[in-house]
């Protein structure tokens, strides 16, 4: 084993040193004379620098192949990468955000609604390292919903995740749920929202979009044999649906007649396909919808999993970005126009950002 390690440990050095010359010819061509600014110096340094990405890549595995498994607050086991999650001991972004739903219920009234989804550390905990103390993330989610029970309805996805918890649930490059991750969620949500029919999985048509991606954990932590993600569109078949999306953001409304506006791929990357992309405030009509229920959500980039399956139930949902919607865009808001609210966050979301505290600026708050 000893000479498999250090072998290993010579062929990558074989690689690196005529990579690390390279990199020195193309940091020769930077210029650092004054009156360069750090960031035009960053900027240069990214543009000759073509090796930089190739030694940070492997800077990661030596580190691996050392024991280390747990890099930049990420852990890599095995064909997986995942977030690890500790946040402070007092909980004050958390509380914040607890506070923050009691607060608007108090003010609307509104059937409301929390779903707190848990990531893949606790989900899939037998890919994580033996060593590590994985945050207890079922424990907190069991206690928000006490401390919440009489303002909102609980939406609990936990058990559901973890039963299909062998199934392609999380990419294994990104923070976030797959699309197959999206319709478990779904069942769950769909019953608990209206207890309307949940559709099954054959009753969608797939469309894998992408076989090669690389998320952000793999640009936190690029360990060299991650397999690239899969990312991949749900389209409900059974019947056909109409839809205008509209994206409101600082560069004004942008309109799409699909849910996945493929040629985004090209000009954002693959994420910003879904629904197209994030922005603080998306904004889907069903045309030819037969429900007359209108959803608000207030959440993450989550949704992109889950919401294409939760519009069956809908005509109309708005999506409001917590953590990037501002003050005047929120005037624009009237949740007397809607007949729920749902509080949707990724669990990592709710306890390391204070995601809530903007709603005091929506109009009647």
């Amino acid at each position: 084993m000893k000479d498999r390690i250090v072998g290993v440990l010579f062929l990558l050095a074989l690689i690196a040193v005529p990579v690390f010359l390279l990199s020195v010819s193309a940091f020769s061509t930077v210029d650092l004379s004054a009156g360069n600014s750090p960031e035009k110096i960053e900027k240069s340094v990214a543009e000759n620098f073509p090796a930089s990405e190739s030694l940070r890549r492997l800077q990661v595995s030596l580190r691996y192949l050392g024991g280390n498994q747990e890099q930049n607050g990420v852990f890599i086991s095995g064909d997986t990468l995942m977030l690890d999650i500790q946040p402070s001991k007092d909980l004050k972004e958390a509380n914040a955000n607890m506070q923050a739903i009691k607060n608007f219920v108090r003010s609307f009234e509104c059937p409301s609604y929390l779903m707190l989804i848990p990531t893949a550390s606790v989900i899939q905990q037998d890919k994580v390292p033996h060593y590590a103390e994985i945050y207890d993330q079922k424990a907190f989610i069991d206690e928000a919903y006490r401390r919440l029970s009489g303002f909102v309805n609980a939406i609990d996805v936990y058990p559901t995740l973890f039963s299909h918890q062998d199934e392609y649930l999380y990419y294994r490059t990104d923070n976030t749920i797959t699309g197959l991750g999206g319709y478990y969620v779904y069942t769950a949500a769909s019953k608990k929202l209206g207890d309307w029919r949940v559709r099954g999985l054959e009753e969608f048509d797939v469309d894998h979009m992408d076989y090669n991606y690389y998320g952000d954990l793999y640009k936190r932590s690029p360990y060299r044999e991650i397999t690239p993600d899969r990312v991949s569109a749900y389209i409900f078949s059974k019947y056909r649906r109409y839809y205008i999306v509209t994206h409101y953001d600082t560069d004004g409304p942008r309109r799409y007649y699909t849910l996945y506006p493929g040629w985004k791929k090209q000009l954002g990357g693959t994420m910003d396909v879904l629904l197209g992309g994030m922005s603080p405030v998306i904004d889907i009509s069903v045309t030819n919808s037969q429900q007359g229920s209108r959803l608000l959500l207030f959440g993450d980039r989550s949704v992109q999993s889950y919401l294409p399956f939760l519009l069956i139930n809908y005509g109309r949902v708005t999506v409001v970005d917590t953590e990037k919607i501002t003050a005047e865009q929120l005037k624009n808001i009237s949740v007397k126009n809607y007949n729920q609210v749902l509080f949707a966050y990724s669990v990592d979301s709710f306890v390391l950002g204070n995601q809530l505290s903007a709603l005091k600026d929506l109009p009647g708050a």
